[in-house]
């Protein structure tokens, strides 16, 4: 650990232990797991330390995370009311309850997860119906993004070249135009959905086994206002790797419903993880890290038959 870093941390704590005094707790030790996110052990318990980037994005997650509890769904943590914000470094760090693990973790490479994964994210999705316009998020446009990443990614290829040959990112570029041609014909189809609150990274992070061996849904950092859809097709991308054919798919019945969905089925065949993941890598010049840069590769080289098959498969529908 650096000095620099040491001597933030040791600031931030006398920043938290000033906070929890003011409820009469003392700070014990506080532990960093990932950037602006603590584990404080006090003399209460122990309770998640986590910094906003600013005071809207909290009140938001807030709101929402005391919304879902009022409206029934319990399956994530709650913000702790008693114990004030406090500002740090330019972020507002706040105290939210500290849901202890299990063992068993969360995969997409788990069908019994996959299951369990959309199960919750339906449930979420049900709630955040009856209050969604009550949370002051933006509405998501899907293809906004998406051409945006395509162009990052395109004007990455000088670099991308360096590790894997033309043929193959000129496919992956060819299925990319051809999904954002048809996403701008059918756009419509994306949003025929009521809306509601989207989780918006259903990365697999994000769920969450509890000791008790219940599945929690975990980080609203990026929750926006959108029909269920968007969430299930990120899921779908999401578990594209991880599963044999698209057959599989149109199997769990969240899906199901979106198998006759043009804009649906487009978008599908929109490499979206191979183009965010080597823009995040050119991005943050991450080319040290090997096992990342690995991974990567893995994604787009090995991995490139049966993503093409699943395509193919996919544009049948059509």
């Amino acid at each position: 650990m650096s000095s620099r870093h040491y001597s933030g941390i040791r600031r931030l704590e006398s920043h938290a232990s000033a906070s929890l005094r003011r409820a009469g707790i003392d700070l014990r030790k506080l532990q960093s797991i990932r950037e602006n996110v603590m584990i404080a052990q006090t003399s209460a318990g122990k309770f998640l330390l986590k910094g906003f980037s600013n005071s809207k994005r909290l009140e938001n997650q807030r709101k929402l995370t005391k919304l879902l509890r009022e409206n029934g769904f319990r399956r994530t943590y709650r913000f702790i009311e008693e114990l004030e914000p406090f500002v740090y470094d330019g972020y507002i760090f706040a105290w939210i309850e500290f849901l202890p693990s299990s063992r068993k973790k969360f995969s997409y490479s788990s069908r019994h997860s996959r299951e369990e994964g959309l199960h919750l994210l339906e449930e979420f999705h049900r709630t955040t119906q009856k209050f969604y316009d009550r949370i002051p998020v933006s509405r998501f446009n899907q293809l906004d993004k998406w051409r945006d990443r395509f162009d990052e990614f395109e004007d990455n290829t000088g670099v991308v070249r360096k590790y894997v040959s033309n043929d193959i990112i000129q496919t992956w570029l060819k299925w990319g135009k051809r999904s954002l041609k048809g996403l701008r014909k059918y756009e419509n189809d994306l949003y025929a959905e009521p809306l509601c609150i989207v989780h918006g990274d259903v990365a697999h992070h994000n769920f969450f086994y509890k000791e008790d061996g219940s599945l929690y849904l975990i980080d609203f950092d990026l929750i926006s206002k959108a029909p269920p859809l968007i969430d299930f097709l990120q899921y779908s991308n999401r578990i594209m790797p991880d599963i044999s054919g698209s057959a599989e798919l149109w199997s769990y019945e969240q899906l199901r419903k979106y198998k006759n969905n043009k804009a649906f089925l487009y978008a599908l065949l929109f490499p979206t993880d191979i183009f965010r993941e080597w823009n995040r890598l050119i991005r943050e010049n991450d080319f040290h890290n090997n096992n990342y840069l690995h991974s990567v590769w893995l994604l787009t080289v090995e991995d490139f038959s049966k993503r093409i098959r699943m395509y193919k498969e996919i544009t049948d529908l059509l």
